[in-house]
């Protein structure tokens, strides 16, 4: 009798020793995955890659908002501009997209022709101002851009913008052209709202404190 309870014993102790150490390489599992899933989500919410922001406007973490997707033609010494608003509490906010400029009708232009026979005035002028700087550049004046492209038949827009509220122009410009231009653009306002802002800001305050 004795020793059949001594083997109940036994067994019932081991039998707890077994569920304790299960319990704690589930505890190990679970707490090694807690630092990757952090990770994860800071890279989630910080990481500008077409792979996060996917994950980010799916979640409604991070905005994005049309600017212009459309064609227009552009006049000599004309402009195509696109007023935008940043809303307050925005953060990581940036203009991206692309644009492509083209000669419009030569019947309302006066093309310029290299000896070469090849038209090397195609290109378009883009610029995302501020509100005001817009005012001041609209009446001839130089002024602080926040992008600029040059002269050119196409390009790629990414231009970073200030946290917060504000309002921007996007401005195709063929000022100094005497030649009508097709622009094609599309274009998209980014920015991060939402608690996401929380873990932009801790991170901004880590890369400030260690110098980055």
């Amino acid at each position: 009798m004795a020793a059949a309870n001594s083997a109940a014993l036994s067994s019932a102790v081991a039998d707890a020793m077994a569920l304790l150490r299960a319990r704690r390489r589930q505890r190990i599992l679970l707490w090694s995955f807690v630092p990757v899933l952090l990770v994860a989500v800071l890279w989630v919410a910080t990481s500008r890659s077409p792979a996060a922001q996917e994950v980010q406007e799916f979640l409604h973490w991070s905005q994005a908002q049309t600017i212009v997707d459309a064609q227009e033609a552009v006049n000599p010494h004309g402009v195509w501009s696109h007023e935008f608003t940043v809303p307050a509490g925005a953060l990581d906010v940036s203009v991206s997209g692309e644009f492509t400029a083209s000669p419009g009708n030569a019947r309302h232009s006066n093309s310029r022709v290299t000896e070469s026979g090849k038209d090397h005035d195609n290109g378009i002028e883009t610029y995302v101002l501020t509100n005001s700087a817009f005012v001041v550049w609209s009446g001839g004046y130089s002024t602080e851009t926040l992008y600029q492209s040059g002269s050119t038949a196409r390009d790629v827009i990414n231009a970073p913008l200030p946290p917060g509220a504000g309002v921007y122009d996007l401005v195709f410009s063929n000022r100094a052209s005497e030649r009508a231009k097709t622009v094609h653009a599309t274009v998209l306002l980014r920015y991060k709202s939402g608690w996401p802002n929380a873990v932009l800001r801790v991170k901004e305050r880590l890369w400030n404190w260690i110098g980055l």
